[in-house]
């Protein structure tokens, strides 16, 4: 790599201290999770409800990536992130039905949007838009694995609880909508500071299960903006809550865990842990700015025609 390029986030040098990489952070979270951007993915529900189209990928040049696009951190603990990743994605079917089993009598159109419709004698199942787009990432997490390392990652797939009812159908799919915004959040936090610290054809790569990520993340906030009526900063509480849970859940179950937090855990180490939180703390003001345009009238228009559980 040359001594100065400019990529996806902005300036990129081979070596970037801890300000360069919060300013390529900074510069992503503009490029993906813009204001236009946020609304945009929102206003497109009305038409993913009556014709689902998934996002179309750019094409990804696998035989350009290669180690050397990995900048200002260990490459041990970039691809251990990229293991993760691969494992935390892969159950994701199932994630489907169960999101879909908490929606299906609340919001027909929207449990058919992430989890499609289920089959019957006379016709196969369906598969929803969410799960179409979400089932490609595995794949694409692998295949950096791959041509990072030579050998793909040993995948021990996260676990899924399924549906869970205790009676009172609105309690449980906000209990849900809060895990799944969480999980939104957090991949969608992780995917740009690998980005960050990516450049090339890798980082394009990276860029496609992101733009996945920042759509769900967006449908799901506002759906839960319109059926809850929750003030930002409860849902900023219940959010961080789920997302603390959701990591003691994930590391309890993943391959490397214990080896990926020993290997962050050293002092040198420090700043990339800094900038994830920074991170995860943008991306949440991000949705701050979203919810402030979130009015009634506006989610009325994209969620009104199922049952009125909003407020």
């Amino acid at each position: 790599m040359s001594l100065s390029v400019v990529d996806l986030a902005g300036h990129c040098v081979k070596n970037p201290h801890y300000l360069q990489t919060r300013k390529r952070i900074n510069s992503l979270i503009d490029r993906y999770l813009s204001l236009e951007v946020l609304i945009g993915h929102l206003v497109d529900l009305p038409r993913q409800f009556k014709t689902p189209q998934p996002r179309p990928w750019q094409r990804i040049y696998w035989s350009e990536i290669n180690g050397d696009q990995i900048i200002g951190v260990d490459p041990e603990i970039f691809v251990s992130i990229v293991a993760n990743a691969t494992e935390i994605e892969a159950p994701i079917q199932d994630y489907a039905a169960e999101s879909m089993a908490y929606l299906a009598e609340i919001h027909p159109d929207m449990a058919s949007f992430v989890g499609g419709i289920p089959a019957t004698e006379t016709q196969k199942r369906t598969v929803g838009i969410w799960e179409k787009e979400e089932r490609q990432h595995t794949p694409v997490f692998k295949k950096i694995h791959q041509k990072l390392t030579g050998e793909l990652p040993p995948i021990n797939p996260n676990t899924v609880t399924g549906y869970q009812s205790t009676g009172d159908r609105r309690k449980d799919l906000k209990h849900h909508l809060h895990g799944r915004i969480s999980t939104e959040w957090s991949a969608t936090s992780i995917y740009l500071w690998l980005m960050a610290h990516s450049t090339g054809e890798l980082q394009k790569a990276i860029a496609q299960p992101l733009q996945d990520e920042v759509n769900h993340l967006a449908k799901f906030w506002g759906f839960s903006r319109w059926a809850f009526g929750d003030s930002y900063l409860k849902q900023v509480k219940f959010s961080t809550k789920n997302l603390l849970t959701l990591a003691n859940h994930h590391h309890a179950e993943r391959t490397d865990a214990d080896n990926l937090l020993n290997e962050i855990a050293h002092f040198e180490e420090l700043p990339h842990i800094i900038e994830l939180g920074f991170t995860f703390m943008r991306v949440m003001v991000r949705l701050g700015t979203l919810n402030q345009e979130l009015s009634h009238s506006f989610l009325q228009y994209l969620f009104q025609n199922n049952e009125a559980i909003a407020i």
